[in-house]
């Protein structure tokens, strides 16, 4: 009899100090951890590895050469040579999901750091001589080399030009694409944006 009250005894003082330290804790849950678990899952799901596409544009175009041979700094008439290149493409602008930077700023509340967008590439090329043409002198002038023209058309400045007219789209993109995953783990959070290159938004 006195093996099975020792256990009994011991158990039924256990719970009561157990209860007792939770009604002198109100509001405090018995377990902490599962704020920062669901905060981890949300840095884990934003900080990708990868370069991440927020937006593709289809770009379509026309862009023309033209060359004339001169004398003594005067053209030479019927010297003439132009070439127009009519060329589309889909161009991929977004940024490195690993640069993305999320802090936690105060209960239910995250910072999210957009680093500065980028041209990630392109693709769907299509690249067509649409006219070109050749005066009777026209070997007196420099020959047009339509692989340069391509060049010019996807070179470094270009890919950033593409980027810098769009930054307002990246932006609203940027939000949504981290928001919705912000909210898809805990849609009671309150999630601010930063953009790095260009302060806050």
């Amino acid at each position: 009899m006195r093996r099975i009250l020792i256990p009994l005894i011991t158990l039924v003082v256990g719970a009561a100090v157990a209860i007792g330290a939770m009604a002198m804790l109100p509001g405090r849950e018995a377990f902490g951890s599962k704020s920062e678990s669901r905060n981890t899952q949300i840095i884990n799901s934003i900080t990708r590895e990868e370069q991440v596409v927020l937006v593709s544009l289809g770009i379509q175009g026309l862009k023309s050469k033209e060359e004339k041979g001169q004398v003594f700094g005067f053209d030479i008439p019927g010297s003439e040579r132009a070439v127009f290149l009519r060329y589309s493409f889909t161009a991929k602008l977004g940024l490195e999901g690993k640069d993305v930077k999320v802090t936690p700023t105060g209960e239910k509340q995250l910072l999210v750091s957009i680093p500065e967008f980028i041209f990630i590439g392109h693709a769907n090329e299509d690249f067509e001589i649409a006219v070109q043409k050749d005066g009777a002198l026209g070997w007196m002038s420099p020959s047009i080399d339509p692989a340069q023209m391509v060049t010019e058309i996807l070179n470094d400045e270009a890919r950033l030009e593409y980027v810098k007219s769009h930054d307002g789209l990246l932006r609203d993109q940027a939000k949504t694409f981290y928001g919705n995953i912000v909210r898809a783990i805990d849609p009671t959070l309150d999630v601010q944006f930063e953009f790095r290159a260009g302060g806050a938004g």
